[in-house]
C-alpha cells in the first residue's frame, strides 16, 4: 500500500514536495484500502466542510483510478452541481438524472422516470459531488428515492463496481430531511447494504487561509457544529462586507451583474416572499419594469420539466436550472384555466457548457407571487381538462398531443436575479449578496446551518445585508 501511496505523490500529484494535511493524508490511506477491497458493493465516503480539500482529493482520486484502468463517471444531483464540478476537476459531469434514468410516459403522455440498465465494465468507479444533496424520499417521476435508486444503479449486474460519495454534511440537508442521507453511513447501509469506508476532512488547506469568507465559514461551522449559536460574530473585511439597507445591497448587485454570465453574481434570500420582493427591486432599477418579463432577462425554472431539451445536450430541465430570456412574444400572452402564459425563448447552457436554445410556453405567475410552485392539484386540473380536448381522437393521436401539449408542459420558472438559500445549493457564484429575515430567534441551530450553507456558495466575496452574527 505504501508503493501505491507514493505512485499516487510521484504520478499524479506531479512531485514528492507536496505536503497533505493530517486529514488528507488518512483519507488517502483509507481510499487505497477502499481500493485494494475485493468486498462486494465497495463504497468510499468523503466528507468535510468547506475548504478541506475535498474537490483536491476528488481529482487526485479519480486520475489515479483512471491510471489504473478504471472508467471514471463524474456526477452530481443538479445540473448546477454538475457544471461545478466539471469546471473544477476540468472533465465533464453529469447530473444523477441523466445518467441512471431514461424518460418514459404512461398512457396518458405523462413523464416518468424508469431507472436504465447498466451496462458499464466492472472496473468503473462512480464518483457522486454535492452527496448531501440526495434524498431518501420518491417523488412525482419514480416512486423510489434518488439514493435508492443510485445505488441499485451503480451495482446493477456487477457488485464488484465502485462507488465515492463526496459532500458536505454540515450544508442544509434535502427538503423533509433532518440530516442529509446521502452522507451518513446507517442511512446508506439500510439504503443498500455497502461495504462502506469513510473519511472525514477538519482541517483547512493551508493555501487557504487566507480567504475571508473560508476563514468566517469555518467560524459558522464550528458554531453549528458546538451549538454554540450565541457567541457566533462573523469578521468583516474587504472579502467580507456589512451591507447597511437593501438598496445597498440592489445597487451592488446591478454593479456585478454581467449579462450572460450566471455565475457573476447572486443574491440569496431566506424565503421565497424576500426573494419575490428583491426580484421586482433590482428589475425595476435595471430595466425599468417590475412585472412584464423582457428580453435578457434571468429566470429560475422551480420544476423538473422533463418535455424540452435534447437527450444529449440538456436531457431535462431540471428545478434550480438557470436561464436567460432571449426573445419573448407579447402576442402570445394570455389568461387560460386560471393562470397566465407566455411563449419565450430562453437560453441554458448545456452539459457540455455550450449555450442551447428553447422554445417553449412559460407560466408567468409565479414571476411576482410568493408560493415556489404551481399548486399541483391545478396544474393535475389542467392536465385533465388538455386531456379532455383530445378525447375525440383516436388514442395514439391523443396520447401524441398531450406528450407535447404547450400547457401541461409549460415550464414554471421565477426571475433569477434573487433565489433562496434551498435553490442556492450545488452552485458558486464569484460574489454572493445574502439578505437574512429575522426568523433565526425561531431555531437558531437551522438557521446557523443555512447562514453556513449560502455563505459557502461565494467563491470571491460576501455581502451581508440583517445579518444577526454581526460584531457589535
Amino acid at each position: 500500500m505504501e508503493d501505491l501511496r507514493e505512485k499516487i505523490i510521484r504520478d499524479i500529484l506531479g512531485r514528492d514536495d507536496i505536503e497533505l494535511s493530517g486529514d488528507q493524508e488518512d483519507a488517502l490511506r483509507d481510499f487505497l484500502f477502499f481500493f485494494n477491497s475485493n468486498e462486494d458493493r465497495s463504497t468510499f465516503l468523503l466528507t468535510g466542510s468547506a475548504g478541506t480539500g475535498k474537490t483536491f482529493l476528488i481529482n487526485i482520486f479519480s486520475e489515479f483510478m483512471r491510471k489504473m484502468g478504471f472508467k471514471v463517471i463524474l456526477l452530481a444531483p443538479t445540473g448546477r452541481a454538475a457544471k461545478v464540478i466539471s469546471r473544477r476537476t476540468k472533465r465533464l459531469a453529469y447530473t444523477i438524472h441523466h445518467h441512471i434514468y431514461s424518460p418514459k410516459e404512461n398512457a396518458m403522455g405523462n413523464l416518468y422516470f424508469s431507472l436504465k440498465e447498466n451496462k458499464a465494465p466492472n472496473r468503473t468507479v462512480y464518483i457522486v459531488d454535492e452527496a448531501s444533496m440526495i434524498g431518501d424520499q420518491g417523488d412525482e417521476t419514480s416512486p423510489n428515492s434518488l439514493l435508492r435508486d443510485l445505488l441499485t444503479f451503480v451495482f446493477q449486474g456487477d457488485e464488484s463496481r465502485k462507488l465515492i460519495l463526496v459532500g458536505d454534511p454540515v450544508q442544509l440537508p434535502p427538503v423533509g430531511h433532518k440530516e442529509s442521507p446521502g452522507l451518513d453511513p446507517k442511512s446508506l447501509h439500510a439504503a443498500s447494504f455497502l461495504e462502506l469506508t469513510h473519511a472525514h476532512l477538519t482541517e483547512v488547506k493551508r493555501q487557504l487561509v487566507d480567504s475571508e469568507v473560508l476563514e468566517n465559514a469555518v467560524l459558522i461551522r464550528d458554531a453549528y457544529l458546538s451549538g454554540d449559536y450565541m457567541s457566533l460574530q462573523l469578521q468583516p473585511g474587504r472579502e467580507v462586507q456589512i451591507l447597511e439597507n437593501a438598496y445597498e445591497g440592489i445597487e451592488l448587485y446591478m454593479g456585478y451583474f454581467q449579462e450572460g454570465n450566471l455565475d457573476r453574481v447572486v443574491f440569496i434570500t431566506y424565503s421565497n416572499y424576500q426573494a419575490t420582493k428583491i426580484n421586482q427591486a433590482i428589475r425595476h432599477q435595471m430595466w425599468g419594469y417590475e412585472d412584464k418579463l423582457i428580453s435578457s432577462d434571468v429566470l429560475m425554472v422551480v420544476k423538473n420539466n422533463y418535455a424540452w431539451g435534447d437527450q444529449k445536450r440538456l436531457p431535462f430541465i431540471a428545478n434550480g436550472e438557470m436561464c436567460t430570456v432571449r426573445e419573448v412574444y407579447p402576442e402570445s400572452l394570455e389568461e387560460r384555466y386560471g393562470l397566465s402564459w407566455m411563449d419565450v425563448e430562453l437560453e441554458f447552457i448545456d452539459v457540455k457548457g455550450e449555450p442551447m436554445r428553447v422554445e417553449c410556453k412559460v407560466v408567468l405567475n409565479l414571476l411576482t407571487e410568493k408560493q415556489a410552485q404551481i399548486d399541483p392539484n391545478l396544474m393535475r386540473q389542467i392536465q385533465y381538462d388538455r386531456a379532455n380536448e383530445y378525447a375525440a381522437l383516436p388514442k395514439s393521436q391523443a396520447v401524441a398531443m398531450m406528450r407535447t401539449d404547450p400547457y401541461v408542459n409549460a415550464l414554471q420558472v421565477k426571475y433569477g436575479y434573487a433565489i433562496t438559500g434551498h435553490k442556492s445549493q450545488g452552485g458558486q457564484w464569484e460574489n454572493a449578496i445574502i439578505g437574512f429575515e429575522p426568523d433565526y430567534g425561531q431555531n437558531l441551530a437551522a438557521y446557523t446551518r443555512w447562514t453556513y450553507t449560502v455563505f459557502t456558495r461565494a467563491e470571491s466575496r460576501v455581502f451581508l445585508l440583517n445579518c444577526p452574527f454581526n460584531q457589535d
